[in-house]
């Protein structure tokens, strides 16, 4: 069974120290105007953002060498292989900062370079810590693993595709991919946390 989770700008506070590090700031940096230019693109994103995820059980078997065996598909990942040794189930999910945010970015690009990456890298901390939140719900009363995301390690982006379709994120979040199985909203992720 899908289960959805949404939340809006005021119920996920965005880890300022997160988006310094993306920036390649340090955490005690100081400036007026930047700081300026940090509340303005935070304010802007807090209004634009609409946080929505979904997340779903699978079964989970280990095959010979690399293989793992889910209820949506098949595939080798000694990376993911080894984040899951010792659970019994993989939870899945998709999450995304929405459409909204795709559009406040593509304004900011024609307005203000440091907008744009300030609007960026708030963006990116703002889906991580929607993710905590997601994180926290799935785990709540379980023993489970650190998530792990397509992409890290040799855990191929190609695998994308089945792992939305289970969740019929395209439907329920409005997630799309291109044909290098990139997504759309931009600020979207999906992972796995194993559960022992």
């Amino acid at each position: 069974m899908i289960k959805l989770i949404t939340c809006t700008g005021d119920e996920i506070c965005v880890n300022k120290d997160e988006a310094y590090r993306y920036m390649g700031l340090c955490r005690d940096y100081s400036n007026a105007e930047f700081e300026r230019i940090y509340g303005e693109c935070l304010g802007e994103y807090r209004k634009n953002v609409f946080y929505k995820g979904v997340y779903r059980e699978s079964s989970l078997s280990f095959g010979e060498g690399d293989e793992l065996f889910f209820d949506f598909c098949s595939f080798k990942s000694h990376a993911l292989k080894k984040n899951l040794e010792g659970c019994s189930s993989v939870v899945v999910f998709a999450a995304t900062a929405g459409i909204n945010i795709d559009r406040m970015l593509l304004k900011y690009r024609a307005l203000s370079l440091l907008k744009l990456m300030t609007a960026d890298c708030i963006a990116s901390s703002g889906i991580e810590c929607f993710c905590d939140r997601i994180n926290g719900i799935i785990s709540e009363g379980r023993e489970t693993k650190p998530r792990f995301s397509l992409g890290y390690g040799d855990t191929e982006l190609k695998y994308q595709s089945d792992l939305l379709r289970f969740l019929d994120a395209e439907k329920t979040l409005g997630i799309t991919l291109n044909e290098f199985m990139m997504m759309t909203p931009k600020k979207s992720v999906t992972a796995f946390i194993g559960v022992k």
